[in-house]
């Protein structure tokens, strides 16, 4: 009997020829994920008016997946179609631990890729005599930067200097979670090195790999379906219904959406992102206080230029390791303010290479920079039933929660916001505030509902990764008139993370940005409308300033500090002129 019900199991299943995928279970994997973004991603309008990707128009990825050889080539090809959206905070991740390593940290400085770090353990100086600032000219007999334009076809950011950047982080290092070709690598590759004196040689250089290299996602059944079921062909365009179909996600209460808005974990080998430390070295005269101690959040200290005592405070990140002790970072925020306000003519406060987190926390510590009610930043929704419910339960406080008659009043008016746009089908909601009732936050007060924030001028620290809620940290500041903003255009990563699985044959990861991000004012961008959308246009800096010199490389961003120490001054002095 049992012989019998294994024989009825095997006649049901047909098995595809090399334990390959069929195109039909491409079609139908596609097709989930596909469906998440049509239910979830909210810039959706804004991708498809602003730069001419349209999610929906999926006919031309449709033929590439028939086409598709193999199981890598069609998980290249999700990857693409994800990394097409242009965001940051929506990628598309295989299941899979491979990394292969040259122990080599390659960064774009001046528009070349030059060797930024060298892990000497791994590649003694005896047999790889090359140095950081040399510049690799060939990647495997194409030009470098050939080779990270091909990886920043999967792998982006949200304006075209970051993905750059990004994609040269991955020249020399490799996860197959975000490149899926990353398990064809052969053993070794092949660097043409142009060295600082001009003379050029060739290094060949083993890969460090590590992990199980994903090759197949196979062998998969396949449920041979009646034709009137199935139908012959599969459609190129998804179904109106389909792109209705609500894909089951982890459920996360309202705040806890915030909480994952750092962007995916592989981009950490890029120097410096995510560190407590700055990425440069500051004035000979620097006299530390915080980043010594494992418990210290910041890195802190004071230093004089041009007779001026200096403040400097770094955020690495905006995602404390332990939220239930989030408080203990805001009070050594508040605890070194306070000093600097006591003791400092002017600070600086670095967000540079900050991967971001929780907006909230973010807006937490812009209330001890200032002195007066800011505008913190809004949510524009995609709505969806999980919405739906989180701002429900937020409507259902009382006064007996501690709760104010007019905070009441706002919750309920968001939850009629979110339920309206989800029963007329709209794309989004108005701008919905995260942290708190209002847009509006109330800065940092003592007891005695005196400002405890620092009153003196404050210059702001960005590049191109202040990433997320480093980018909104830097709109705050701007759009209050808080700080003045000096470096780089901010990456652009303006909206809130939602995780799924996705794909019942491919078993991928998917991130999709679920709502956008709004500032208090509206700006224009080149290539972009007016607009206080954060998403793709980041937040511009007063003062501009470019880290990324071959010069700042070989000095420790020693012009670089030099020239921000000068903007500070500067401040400080037409404060005094006034």
């Amino acid at each position: 009997m049992a012989c019998g019900r294994t024989a009825a199991l095997v006649a049901l299943f047909v098995w595809p020829a090399a334990a390959q995928l069929t195109v039909a279970q491409k079609l139908a994997d596609f097709q989930s994920l596909v469906s998440l973004y049509a239910k979830q991603y909210a810039p959706y309008e804004w991708k498809r008016d602003t730069q001419g990707f349209d999610l929906y128009n999926v006919a031309p990825w449709v033929e590439r997946i028939r086409r598709s050889p193999d199981d890598l080539e069609y998980l290249q090809i999700l990857a693409e179609y994800v990394a097409a959206f242009n965001d940051i905070h929506s990628s598309y991740s295989v299941r899979s631990g491979f990394v292969a390593d040259l122990h080599l940290y390659t960064d774009i400085y001046d528009g070349r890729v030059l060797i930024e770090q060298i892990d000497r353990t791994y590649l003694p100086a005896s047999r790889y005599p090359f140095e950081v600032g040399d510049e690799i000219v060939l990647f495997d007999g194409r030009p470098a930067m050939d080779v990270v334009k091909e990886i920043a076809k999967v792998v982006r950011f949200a304006n075209e200097r970051s993905t750059l950047r990004f994609a040269a982080d991955f020249l020399v290092y490799r996860p197959q979670t975000m490149l899926p070709f990353a398990s064809r690598l052969g053993d070794s590759a092949s660097l043409l090195v142009r060295h600082a004196d001009g003379t050029e040689q060739t290094y060949s250089i083993d890969w460090d790999k590590t992990g199980y290299p994903v090759t197949k996602l196979g062998p998969v059944p396949n449920v041979p379906f009646p034709a009137n079921l199935a139908g012959s062909q599969p459609s190129p365009q998804l179904a109106e219904s389909e792109r209705r179909q609500i894909v089951t996600t982890k459920v996360r209460r309202l705040r806890e959406r915030l909480e994952s808005n750092m962007v995916p974990g592989g981009v950490r080998h890029l120097a410096g992102f995510g560190s407590r430390t700055p990425v440069f070295r500051l004035p000979s005269n620097f006299v530390q206080r915080l980043g010594r101690n494992r418990s210290d959040y910041f890195y802190s200290g004071t230093y004089e230029s041009d007779g001026k005592r200096i403040g400097y405070i770094r955020i690495g990140d905006f995602q404390p390791v332990d939220y239930s002790l989030l408080f203990l970072a805001v009070r050594q925020w508040a605890a070194e303010i306070a000093f600097f306000k006591a003791n400092t003519d002017g600070l600086v406060v670095d967000v540079m290479r900050n991967p971001g987190g929780f907006g909230c926390y973010a807006t937490e510590l812009m209330g001890y920079l200032t002195t007066k009610p800011y505008f913190t930043f809004g949510n524009e929704l995609r709505p969806t039933l999980e919405w739906v419910q989180a701002f429900y339960e937020s409507a259902q406080v009382t006064t007996e929660d501690g709760f104010e008659p007019w905070e009441i009043t706002m919750l309920e008016g968001a939850y009629r916001d979110v339920l309206a746009a989800f029963g007329e089908n709209r794309g989004r909601t108005g701008p919905l505030p995260f942290c708190s009732a209002s847009l509006e936050a109330t800065p940092a007060l003592d007891r005695s509902l005196a400002p405890l924030g620092y009153n003196k001028p404050i210059l702001l620290l960005v590049d191109e990764f202040s990433t997320s809620a480093g980018d909104i940290f830097a709109a705050m500041a701007q759009d209050n008139g808080i700080a003045k903003l000096y470096g780089y255009r901010t990456a652009g990563a303006g909206g809130t993370v939602a995780e799924s699985l996705v794909g019942f044959y491919s078993e991928g990861g998917a991130r999709a940005t679920v709502s956008l991000v709004t500032r208090a004012r509206a700006y224009t961008a080149p290539g972009y409308p007016t607009t206080s959308y954060i998403e793709n246009i980041g937040v511009q800096p007063d003062i501009p300033a470019d880290y990324m010199t071959r010069d700042n490389l070989m000095n420790r961003g020693a012009t670089f500090v030099e020239g921000f120490s000068q903007a500070i001054v500067n401040l400080i002095l037409d404060v005094a002129k006034d």
